[in-house]
């Protein structure tokens, strides 16, 4: 299954996590693994700003920032009672930094949800569940095009 989202702001980005959100949480049975979310596109497309409402919307209260040079971010969410990771893989996708940072054990764990930046640079390493995003600049200058796939079992 597939459909694309236009966002015309920021909020207006935040908002599509927050209802996208409300969605997989009501659908996704937590026995399968990790929640795997693979986000791609361009520099400046709306990737981060879309994990940022996407996580604020568990009650995660800290500062929300990609982490390009850290490679992965950790969060809790005391009301899901779940684990939270942002990674990002525009500076790094080698399988040395996956392993140092556990990135089989993350997804494994159907407690967690992960958020991946540059998820096309380890695609054949995320499972077969993962849901798809893809994020381009739309024709307006904040305007932003979200293409969402899932996969049907």
């Amino acid at each position: 299954m597939s459909f694309k989202l236009k966002s015309s702001s920021w909020q207006s980005t935040q908002k599509i996590a927050r209802l996208f959100v409300q969605t997989i949480l009501e659908k996704k049975p937590r026995s399968q693994g990790a929640l795997v979310l693979g986000l791609m596109g361009e520099l400046g497309s709306g990737k981060t700003t879309f994990i940022r409402g996407f996580i604020k919307s568990f009650g995660i209260k800290k500062r929300i920032t990609s982490p390009t040079f850290l490679i992965m971010r950790k969060f809790f969410s005391a009301s899901q009672k779940c684990y939270l990771y942002h990674f990002d893989f525009y500076r790094s996708s080698s399988r040395k930094d996956l392993k140092i940072l556990e990135f089989d054990k993350i997804i494994k764990n159907p407690q967690n949800i992960v958020l991946i930046e540059w998820a096309e640079k380890i695609k054949n390493l995320l499972p077969k569940n993962a849901i798809w995003l893809t994020f381009q600049h739309g024709k307006e200058i904040n305007q932003r095009l979200i293409l969402i796939k899932t996969k049907n079992k």
